[in-house]
């Protein structure tokens, strides 16, 4: 045992013991703490007068008992004063906080009588340290990623991840005998391995591509982070590194889809020039067969229209001709009779003008009274509808309207006479058709109802189609109202809908289908 004189002890303790910077205690063989340094104080927030009063047992949180320190006391005593033992437990605070340490103890002599003296150094970061570093750790041992530690002057592996193991099927034992560049490969046109580690030691990081070789001698590519650090004096190339052989595999099948879509998109853009001409093709005969049935529905006007006049002239000239022969016509009979063939005639001209009028083209708006539009539409369809019974109804606000005439003329006549057919056919003591036209903010609203009972549920959607008719085929082609809906939005720039709907007129209830247009006003 190491021998002290009494004379000396405190001079020894209080000059080195009191100047270092852990925790020191000495300790009797029966737990007394003998000594604690200031630091040692001040670590465990006891006044030296309060820690000397203590004994082991009421300071270290695993040595807790009197018996514990015994056994732990001997077993320093065995070993003998030129052993030291380490060891790390928990030192209670005064205000009962755990605070765990790493102690040095070795056995000394102090007049006589064997001691412990203790050097206990607070561990606390040291810990947390630790516990960074094997969280750290588990993150790279379970990581999905391949990963690799190498020695940089060496090149030897120091460390693999279990994904690394794994992927190259070697054991780590196995993988820290080899070199990097044994199972690692790079492409002919890329920096060899030698060339990568002195890149990394000037740039400190770097990105590469390369090949990893499995034990079966079969590759697999890879896009790898390097990172340089050093510890202790050593350089470590750190290497994580991800397959990416599927991505290469999929951005070659995207290569060939690219090429051949590229090749599909040239014969599709063939294609739809094709089928837009024959659709530009097909939307000109629909056209052209909306304005010939147009045309027809006009001339049936007409031909009611002229019935009356050209009756007048078959009867004056009938007349004056049997007058004549009898001897009995006077030259003022003769005079009147003539202008009233004349002013027949006049009728008749003026309605051919008319007619002609309609189906001459006119590719520019123009601004008109929306009335003198609706009152020629009405006045084409009024003989005929006198004839059938049919009332025509209107309230029509004075408003100026700038859109393509003929062509509203032409939806008007088509749902005009669509309402006439479906009441020609209905046996209702009265019937209707209402036309009402008025403003909406900057748009011109043309309302066409009657009271014929209304469209049925089942078709009400599909009476804008090409070639749906609910008539006969003798009687209509279908296009009236597809044409009306492509006029109203494609070269009006409005909408145009349908309803059924039930209403009041003259305190009476009817029901029937409403065409509603919506124009702007310019």
């Amino acid at each position: 045992m190491n021998k002290i004189k009494k004379n000396n002890i405190h001079y020894l303790l209080k000059t080195s013991f009191e100047l270092a910077n852990e925790s020191i205690f000495l300790i009797n063989k029966k737990g007394k703490l003998i000594f604690v340094n200031s630091t040692g104080c001040n670590h465990l927030l006891y006044s030296r007068k309060e820690i000397l009063k203590l004994k082991v047992w009421d300071l270290d949180v695993l040595v807790n008992t009197k018996e514990k320190f015994i056994e732990k006391f001997n077993e320093v005593f065995n070993q003998g004063n030129n052993k030291t033992t380490i060891l790390q437990s928990f030192f209670k605070r005064k205000d009962n906080v755990n605070i765990p340490v790493e102690i040095s103890l070795k056995l000394i002599e102090v007049n006589g009588s064997p001691h412990i003296i203790s050097y206990v150094s607070d561990i606390s970061e040291k810990i947390k340290k630790d516990e960074k570093i094997k969280l750290y750790f588990e993150f790279i041992k379970g990581s999905s990623d391949i990963i690799f530690l190498i020695d940089y002057k060496t090149q030897l592996i120091e460390f693999a991840n279990e994904k690394a193991c794994a992927s190259l099927n070697y054991t780590l034992e196995e993988l820290k005998s080899k070199e990097i560049s044994d199972v690692r490969k790079t492409f002919e046109d890329q920096l060899s391995m030698s060339q990568v580690f002195e890149k990394i030691k000037e740039e400190k990081t770097l990105s590469t591509i390369g090949q990893y070789q499995r034990r079966d001698g079969s590759f697999f590519t890879v896009e790898t982070s390097l990172s340089i650090k050093n510890y202790q004096g050593n350089d470590f190339v750190m290497a994580i590194s991800r397959n990416i052989s599927d991505r290469i595999e999929l951005d070659r099948k995207r290569e060939d889809i690219n090429a051949k879509l590229a090749n599909y998109n040239k014969t599709l853009e063939q294609e739809v020039l094709k089928v837009k001409k024959e659709l530009i093709e097909y939307e000109n005969i629909m056209q052209r067969q909306a304005k010939l049935a147009a045309m027809g529905e006009m001339l049936e006007n007409i031909a009611h229209q002229w019935r009356q006049p050209l009756s007048v002239i078959s009867v004056l000239s009938t007349g004056m001709k049997l007058q004549n022969e009898a001897g009995i016509l006077s030259t003022n009979e003769l005079n009147e009779g003539l202008e009233d063939i004349n002013v027949s005639s006049q009728y008749l001209s003026k309605t051919i003008e008319d007619f002609r009028d309609f189906f001459k083209p006119h590719n520019k708006k123009t601004q008109f009274p929306i009335r003198e539009v609706i009152d020629y539409t009405v006045q084409l369809a009024k003989t005929k509808f006198t004839a059938t019974g049919i009332n025509l109804i209107e309230n029509i606000q004075s408003i100026e309207i700038e859109t393509f005439k003929n062509e509203l003329i032409q939806v008007l006549i088509n749902l005009i006479n669509n309402a006439g057919d479906e009441l020609e056919k209905s046996t209702k003591r009265r019937k209707l058709i209402f036309i009402e036209c008025y403003e909406s903010q900057s748009n011109v609203i043309i309302e066409i109802k009657d009271n014929a009972g209304g469209i049925p549920e089942s078709i009400i959607n599909r009476i804008f189609e090409p070639y749906f008719t609910t008539k006969h085929k003798s009687q209509g082609t279908g296009i009236g109202l597809y044409m009306s809906d492509e006029i109203i939005k494609k070269h009006m720039r409005g909408h145009i809908m349908v309803q059924n709907k039930e209403f009041m007129y003259e305190e009476s209830l009817y029901k029937g289908a409403q065409f509603l247009i919506k124009l702007p006003k310019i």
